[in-house]
Order: structure tokens, then sequence, then C-alpha cells
């Protein structure tokens, strides 16, 4: 559990670092959400958004190491740090299953991704909190 400071005892860095992190990883929850939309739009309506599903994930594929880096900034606890390093090495591992046999890997990968992005988002909403 993270240790909650008022924000006059929290140095700015720490507090603009914990501000950033929580933003960045609803971005990252958002971007996930839609990279599973193109796919689904890919599947069942258009074929050429797969070009949009390959494209997007460029965009937001090295958000989780940000993440990492604030959570050292924000002195965030190891939940939040190495949280967001395992997101970082799910993106990677989706690379190696988005072809061939690992294939069937892939969505559920994509849940894996969700799920952990959810919880890192959904913990980190205290930061924007002010407290008194």
């Amino acid at each position: 559990m993270v240790a909650i400071e008022t924000n006059e005892m929290m140095s700015s860095r720490v507090r603009y670092g914990r501000w950033a992190y929580s933003i960045l990883a609803w971005v990252l929850l958002i971007c996930i959400v839609v990279q599973v939309l193109l796919a689904g739009i890919a599947l069942f309506e258009d074929s050429e958004a797969w070009n949009w599903h390959r494209t997007f994930v460029h965009l937001f594929e090295y958000l989780s190491i940000i993440l990492f880096i604030l959570g050292f900034v924000g002195k965030l606890s190891r939940k939040f740090i190495w949280g967001s390093l395992g997101l970082f090495v799910l993106f990677n591992v989706q690379y190696y299953t988005a072809h061939g046999i690992a294939g069937a890997l892939h969505p559920v990968l994509a849940l894996a991704l969700f799920w952990g992005a959810l919880a890192l988002a959904r913990g980190s909403t205290s930061f924007l909190k002010i407290r008194k």
C-alpha cells in the first residue's frame, strides 16, 4: 500500500510524478481498450482495420516504461513500479504471439494486459485526490 502523505509533506516532484503516473495509467488502459476494439472491427467489420491495429500499438507500447520510471519519481510502492514493468514484458510477449501457433495466446495476453492496466489505473486514482 502507498503511504498516504498530505500535499504539504510531499515534494512537488513526488506529487507531480504520482499525478503523471495516474493519468498515464488511465491513458494506457484506454489505449488497450481501443486496441482490442480495432481487432474486433478487423475481425467482424472491415479487414483493413488490421493495419490500424498493427499501427496503433506503436503509439502506446512504451507507456508502461514511462510508468515504471514515474513509479520511482513518485516514490510509489513495488506494486506500481514492478506492475508497470510487468506490463512492458507482456507487451513484448504479444509480438511473439501475433503469428503462428502461439496466436491463440494473443487475445489471452490482451486480457492480461487489460486487467493489469486496470489494476494500476484504479490503484493510482487515489494520487489524484487532494489531501489536506
